[in-house]
């Protein structure tokens, strides 16, 4: 994955809820359907999104792109301060 994908593939997760997220889609104790459930209830997605968002999200994981992911984050400028001190913390643990 080169960092043009991992851009379009952030874009298609959303910045916001893969920082909000990044626990759960880095946990592969969660099962694709628990991730679609959980997501579906907490904020509203249709499954199709909660979809692409997943594999989206598992495929930055698989590739080890997810430090450049909170990378890309952290240099936005159109995302609340929150998400972005949360990606500043995951990137030091």
């Amino acid at each position: 994955m080169d960092d043009k994908q991992l851009d379009r593939s952030l874009r298609s997760i959303g910045k916001e809820c893969f920082v909000k997220y990044y626990e759960l889609f880095r946990d592969r104790t969660w099962s694709k359907e628990d991730l679609i459930e959980h997501l579906m209830a907490l904020e509203g997605y249709q499954e199709s999104g909660c979809i692409t968002r997943i594999s989206q999200s598992r495929r930055i994981f698989d590739d080890n792109r997810e430090l450049d992911a909170l990378d890309m984050v952290i240099k936005s400028n159109r995302l609340p301060y929150e998400i972005i001190e949360k990606a500043r913390k995951l990137k030091l643990q």
